[in-house]
């Protein structure tokens, strides 16, 4: 048997249902807002990987890195090779030069012993250089380019195309031009002397 509702009952009831649908329409309306906050925060965003996917795209994040970590690796490696060359040439190159160079050259380390030499030092000076001996030794202690030289590693004093007299051991006496430069470390002290030696004519 059907009830007759009183008008009152029927708009309590549609008052009911409104606030029902208000109430869905908020709730849609909310999650809207939520959701596209979380899409301009980068949340959401498309292609982005969720859930369970997020350790596959921290590693193939963490992959990208290393292949171009390994790609840069390759440049630097690339570069030092080249570098390596270009210096090992620079070295021969130098090398033939102090070799073939008509002056004689001389370089001495902070204690005075000789470090190298070049052929033209024992034409001009008739001594033995191969040993490694102080300048005091292979000069001769009364020598005038040991005074230059000893001045040189006490003070840093540069000496410029200096004209001297040296007697060889086997008693000739040759007539020298000596340029002495120091050569500093990163202290500025002196670490060393180097020498060179010109036949005057």
């Amino acid at each position: 048997m059907t009830r007759n509702l009183s008008a009152l009952q029927l708009t309590i009831i549609l008052g009911g249902i409104l606030l029902l649908v208000g109430a869905f329409v908020l709730l849609v309306y909310a999650v809207h807002k939520v959701t596209q906050r979380q899409r301009k925060r980068g949340n959401l965003s498309p292609g982005r990987l969720r859930g369970g996917d997020d350790a596959a795209f921290a590693t193939a994040a963490l992959q990208g890195v290393v292949a171009r970590m390994k790609a840069r690796e390759k440049e630097l490696n690339e570069m030092l090779r080249e570098a390596e060359r270009r210096a090992e040439t620079s070295s021969r190159t130098l090398e033939i030069l102090v070799r073939d160079s008509p002056s004689g050259l001389m370089v001495f380390d902070r204690p005075g012993f000789l470090t190298l030499s070049n052929p033209a030092v024992r034409t001009l000076l008739g001594i033995d250089t191969w040993s490694r001996r102080r300048y005091t030794e292979i000069l001769g202690a009364e020598s005038a380019v040991t005074g230059i030289l000893r001045e040189c590693l006490e003070t840093g004093k540069n000496c410029r195309d200096r004209t001297v007299s040296v007697q060889t051991p086997q008693g000739a006496m040759q007539t020298l031009s000596v340029s002495v430069s120091p050569w500093q470390g990163r202290s500025g002290q002196v670490e060393g002397v180097v020498c060179v030696l010109a036949k005057r004519t």
